[in-house]
C-alpha cells in the first residue's frame, strides 16, 4: 500500500476501481428498490384478494366499496367515454389477463366491444359462463323493454331493455347486493365482510337518496330534453318528464331539421333544459337550447365523467346540483 503526498494511505488502483464500481452498483440498487417499492405500493392495493375489472366506472365504484381492502377494481371504460363504443384495443385485453372477476353492465350496453375484449384477454376465469363473469344487471328493474320485433330502422334499440339503469340510485343497491354474493362465492373467507360492506353501501345510498329527493322535489313533473335515452332511469326516479331527445332516434346524430323541430316544440311547451354527456355533441345540444330559449348543461351519467364525480355518490351529487340549478333558472338562462 502506498501513501500520497499528504501521508494518507492509498489503495492499489485495481482495488480502488473495484470498490468504486461496487459503490455505484449499490447506489443504483438502492434507487431501483426504492422506485420499485413506490410503484408497488401506489399501483396495487396491498393484499387484494380479487382483481376486478368492469365495463363501467359506476360498477368499479360499487365493486370497490363492496370489496373494500380485498378488491382492486378498475373500469375499462372511463367516465368521459361513451360506454357503447369503447375501442377494443390490445392494451385493454392485456389489462385483464390476470383479472379474477369481470363485471359487465349487461343488457348489451357493452355488446359492441366486450365480445372482442374478453376472448382477446385469453383469461378463462372471466369469460361468459365462468364463475368470474358477472352480469351486474341481474335483479334490476329494467325499463323500456321493447315489445315485438326490433328493427334497425328504429335506431340503436337494445332488445333486452334500456341498459342505463345506473342512473337510478336504487338500482345500484341491487348491484351492490349482487356483487357481495358473487364475491362471497369467489372468496368465502371474506364473505361476512362483503355482506357488511354491501349493507353499508345500501344505507349510505338510502341516506343520500333522501337528500337528493329533497333537492329535486321542487321540480317534480318538470320536462327536460336529453341528448340520448340514457337519462330515463334518473328521470323516473326523481319525477322528471323526458320531453324528447336531441338524437332523432337512439344512436342517430341529429339533423338540422330535427334540431329546429325539437327547439320549436320546446318553446311552445315551455321546456327550458337540455342535458348531455361529455362524450356527446355539445354543439347540437346548445343549438337546441338556444333556439328554445333555454339552457344546455353537461351532466355526467357515469362516475368520473366530470370533475368531482369520482364515485357513484359524488356523481349523483353533481347530477342533482347541476339539474336543480338549471331547472330553477339559476344556470345560464337568457
Amino acid at each position: 500500500m502506498r501513501t500520497d503526498d499528504r501521508g494518507r494511505n492509498e489503495l492499489p488502483e485495481e482495488q480502488s476501481r473495484v470498490m468504486r464500481s461496487q459503490e455505484v452498483f449499490m447506489k443504483s440498487l438502492i434507487r431501483w428498490v426504492v422506485a420499485f417499492g413506490l410503484v408497488a405500493t401506489t399501483a396495487v392495493p396491498a393484499f387484494a384478494d380479487l382483481k376486478v375489472a368492469t365495463s363501467l366506472t359506476d360498477l368499479a365504484s360499487v365493486a370497490q366499496f363492496v370489496g373494500g381492502k380485498h378488491v382492486q377494481a378498475q373500469s375499462l371504460c372511463r367516465g368521459y367515454e361513451d360506454p357503447h363504443f369503447v375501442p377494443a384495443k390490445p392494451s385493454l385485453m392485456k389489462s385483464i389477463q390476470h383479472a379474477d372477476v369481470f363485471i359487465s353492465t349487461g343488457l348489451e350496453l357493452d355488446g359492441g366491444w366486450l365480445p372482442l375484449v374478453l376472448p382477446g384477454s385469453r383469461n378463462p376465469k372471466i369469460q361468459p359462463g365462468a364463475k368470474g363473469f358477472i352480469d351486474a344487471s341481474q335483479g334490476v328493474d329494467v325499463l323500456e323493454k321493447p315489445s315485438g320485433t326490433v328493427s334497425r330502422a328504429e335506431g340503436d334499440i337494445h332488445p333486452l331493455g334500456n341498459p342505463h339503469y345506473y342512473g337510478d340510485p336504487k338500482a345500484l343497491e341491487v348491484v351492490a347486493d349482487h356483487l357481495a354474493e358473487a364475491f362471497s362465492n369467489l372468496d368465502p373467507p371474506n364473505a361476512a365482510e362483503y355482506a357488511a360492506n354491501a349493507k353499508a353501501f345500501d344505507q349510505r345510498m338510502e341516506a343520500s337518496l333522501q337528500k337528493w329527493e329533497k333537492q329535486m322535489e321542487p321540480f317534480k313533473g318538470a320536462s327536460i330534453v336529453a341528448y340520448h335515452k340514457n337519462f330515463v332511469y334518473f328521470a323516473e326516479r326523481f319525477g322528471l318528464k323526458l320531453f324528447g331527445t336531441v338524437e332523432p332516434k337512439p344512436g342517430i346524430p341529429p339533423t338540422p331539421h330535427h334540431i329546429d323541430e325539437l327547439a320549436q316544440s320546446m318553446r311552445k311547451a315551455g321546456v327550458k333544459v337540455v342535458e348531455y354527456q361529455p362524450y356527446y355533441n355539445a354543439d347540437a345540444s346548445q343549438q337546441v337550447a338556444k333556439r328554445a330559449g333555454g339552457v344546455a348543461v353537461e351532466v355526467a351519467t357515469e362516475a368520473g365523467g366530470v370533475a368531482g364525480s369520482n364515485d357513484v355518490f359524488s356523481k349523483f351529487d353533481k347530477m342533482v346540483s347541476t339539474l336543480a340549478a338549471a331547472l330553477s333558472g339559476k344556470r345560464g338562462q337568457p
